[in-house]
């Protein structure tokens, strides 16, 4: 869904761009434009790039990963005035032992665990909402 917003927006900048380069204004005002216009420009390839990344180590770990169930060891809520997050402490059981890790969470409600996908060979892992 980034992908997509990404390139309609830097679609519709290319459009925008080339129009108003031959638009009746005032030559500052083009400039100041098309400089606003290139620092959306920048912003959008640099989401479109990073999706990539994330998808990739996703579905890594998706083909790699097994669902286990973690339990939250701790709880603490952060409100900021419009919603409230929780930063969770939970301990990812795999074979050999386990691990702690943190988690902030929008998602909470006060569960005792939480499903966890894990590769228990390089200790990557994301819960599973």
């Amino acid at each position: 869904m980034q992908r997509v917003f990404a390139g309609a927006t830097i679609a519709a900048l290319a459009g925008g761009m080339a129009v108003l380069a031959f638009s009746d204004q005032a030559w500052w005002a083009i400039l100041l434009w098309e400089l606003g216009m290139f620092v959306v420009l920048f912003g959008m390839l640099a989401l479109w790039s990073s999706v990539g990344e994330s998808a990739k180590e996703t579905s890594a770990l998706r083909a790699r990963g097994t669902v286990v169930v973690a339990e939250v060891l701790g709880s603490t809520a952060h409100d900021d005035g419009e919603s409230v997050s929780h930063e969770l402490r939970l301990w990812v059981p795999v074979p050999g032992g386990g691990f702690e890790v943190h988690h902030r969470c929008d998602r909470y409600d006060g569960e005792q665990n939480l499903r966890v996908l894990v590769d228990p060979v390089v200790r990557t892992w994301g819960v599973v909402h």
